[in-house]
């Protein structure tokens, strides 16, 4: 190569050396803040479906209607309890409720403790030696109870 040339390709590569220190930062020199970790964005929790036996396993009070001129309310109203109850339960993908409400002591008392059986929030449960099972009805279905 002639002395052209090689005086070319020094100020070619020292072009590019001066332009590429140029364009990227040395990393010794870049600034960072001290923010700690990143915060996460906030998911709030899932609503639980509406449970209409939650609180007592008959919603619709359906023994208010006993003493009306209909003799059929008292049937009609348990009918659209079951439905009501049957229909949430298969949405919600859960087992459904039985179709009678059986009387039991409540969990705690001394009946409870001496039949084996107790009423909690309208399910009927029974005494295992190691804790308490849920009771299934003749049809497979969960048992439903009232007291306590």
């Amino acid at each position: 190569m002639d002395r052209a040339t090689t005086a070319y390709w020094a100020v070619l590569l020292a072009v590019i050396g001066l332009t590429s220190a140029a364009v990227m930062p040395a990393t010794a020199q870049t600034v960072r803040s001290a923010v700690g970790t990143p915060q996460r964005p906030y998911i709030p929790p899932t609503r639980q479906p509406h449970s209409s036996t939650a609180k007592d396993a008959t919603p619709l009070h359906c023994e208010q209607y006993r003493t009306h001129p209909n003799p059929g309310m008292v049937r009609y109203c348990e009918g659209l309890e079951n439905t009501l109850l049957q229909n949430e339960a298969q949405r919600q993908g859960k087992p459904a409720p039985s179709r009678s409400v059986i009387q039991l002591p409540g969990l705690g008392t001394p009946e409870a403790k001496a039949l084996g059986y107790a009423c909690v929030n309208g399910r009927a449960l029974k005494r295992l030696s190691n804790g308490w099972a849920q009771v299934s009805a003749a049809d497979g279905v969960w048992q439903r109870c009232q007291g306590g």
